[in-house]
């Protein structure tokens, strides 16, 4: 396990080069003096350390991910990432409120453990997963899936060509990331509409498992190795699965991102949206005339989204007093506008977003499809209009390959700086 650990800082250490030069997040936190030495444990309401947190997505499956609790603060960890969230009591319940997704744990301890639900508030009032947690040591922390500790084991590091839905209508292609040190496997699967983000599990014999959480998804990928091909399912949850395929193939590449959504010929952009506020966003207005404009169309519920709000926030406060300007159009889960607009306030307060944001109506691919008709579609949130001075749309990117996708996020950073910097000195 010594050895799993010491690849996972190499590649650690790796991405904080990268990030150090980008502006892109290493942790997402609440607390930013979470490795303070805790002298006294007893003084917080759960025992320090580390846990396994569980949740049960049927009869069978559980979705297993790291958790780090540093006194009354807990950090979910996946791979590279850690999300911090602060733990309060009520009566004889805990709760932890994730930060920016509209989710929370509420549960209870007992001398097993953490007992309660995982309640996903953005999908239903009533939407909630059985969860559970167990303290481990710290030589577990890699141990994901609580394999058995073998020199016998397949490598799955490189890059999968895979199909996810195999066979149905709703059948897509992907390309897996994958590293692996021992038995510790961590990457992601890009996809023509974003990334899984953060991905961490464990190879056992021919056997794949995987899985991230990160207040929003709840993932895990299964699959054996037989041959050449990776076989397994996919789990999204307790509503969701899929069977998916893979091979490796190092020349496999999506679809240009570039190239997947485009502005319908005859048209101009043009929208008034409710700011945050309660004043209209308008485009095209006076503010935004002879800038470079960079138009964000996400939801605060998106994982991704999350991830661009961070790149473009650092990347508006580098070019803002050079001319660029960003607007976020969002798509939300309240009912009310009031709702909608307490959604995207956390989103901006977290990330310390200085640039505009607004209100396009309900978190709906149809919904932003009708409300700004000058696109021809929208496959995803989020999707990113970058226009000119002259208010000529330059280009539409679908999707966002966040931290997680590593090299393949090294070269979007570096492809739209220096993208930007050519609008900028037009």
């Amino acid at each position: 396990m010594k050895v799993m650990k010491f690849g996972g800082v190499i590649f650690f250490m790796t991405l904080m080069f990268f990030w150090s030069c980008n502006s892109a997040p290493e942790v997402i936190s609440e607390n930013k003096n979470e490795k303070e030495v805790v002298e006294n444990s007893d003084v917080y309401l759960l025992p320090q350390g580390f846990w396994i947190g569980a949740l049960r997505i049927n009869e069978v499956d559980r979705i297993p991910f790291n958790l780090e609790v540093i006194g009354d603060s807990v950090y979910f960890i996946n791979a590279d990432e850690r999300i911090g969230a602060s733990i309060t009591k009520s009566d004889e319940q805990y709760v932890i409120e994730m930060p920016i997704f509209d989710s929370e744990f509420r549960f209870s301890l007992t001398d097993q453990g953490l007992y309660g639900f995982w309640h996903n508030y953005a999908k239903s009032d009533d939407y909630k997963i059985d969860f559970t947690a167990k303290q481990i040591d710290e030589v577990n922390v890699f141990n994901r899936f609580n394999v058995a500790v073998s020199d016998k084991f397949s490598n799955f590091e490189g890059n999968w060509e895979t199909t996810f839905a195999v066979g149905t209508e709703d059948e897509y292609k992907a390309l897996g990331l994958l590293v692996q040190v021992g038995q510790e496997v961590t990457g992601t699967f890009l996809t023509e509409t974003g990334d899984y983000r953060f991905l961490q599990g464990n190879a056992t014999g021919d056997s794949l498992y995987i899985s991230a959480f990160d207040g929003s998804h709840a993932f895990m990928l299964k699959a054996n190795l037989e041959n050449d091909t990776l076989i397994g399912t996919f789990f999204s949850g307790n509503h969701y699965q899929n069977n998916w395929k893979a091979f490796r193939n190092d020349n496999f590449e999506l679809t240009d991102p570039d190239s997947l959504t485009k502005l319908k010929i005859g048209e101009e952009l043009s929208f008034s949206f409710p700011g945050l506020d309660n004043k209209m966003v308008e485009y095209p207005s006076p503010k935004y005339t002879e800038k470079v404009v960079i138009i964000q169309i996400l939801g605060s519920w998106c994982p991704n989204c999350m991830d661009e709000t961070k790149f473009l926030s650092d990347l508006h406060k580098t070019y803002k007093n050079k001319g660029l300007e960003i607007i976020g159009i969002s798509f939300e889960n309240p009912a009310s506008l009031e709702g909608k607009i307490e959604r995207v306030k956390e989103l901006k307060e977290f990330f310390n977003a200085e640039y505009d944001f607004c209100i396009g109506g309900d978190a709906s691919k149809k919904t932003a499809e009708l409300v700004l008709p000058a696109l021809d579609k929208i496959m995803s949130f989020p999707t990113t209009l970058y226009i000119d001075k002259d208010g000529v749309i330059r280009k539409i990117h679908t999707g966002f390959n966040g931290p997680g996708t590593g090299p393949y996020f090294l070269k979007y950073a570096e492809q739209t700086n220096k993208f930007v910097q050519a609008l900028l000195n037009e």
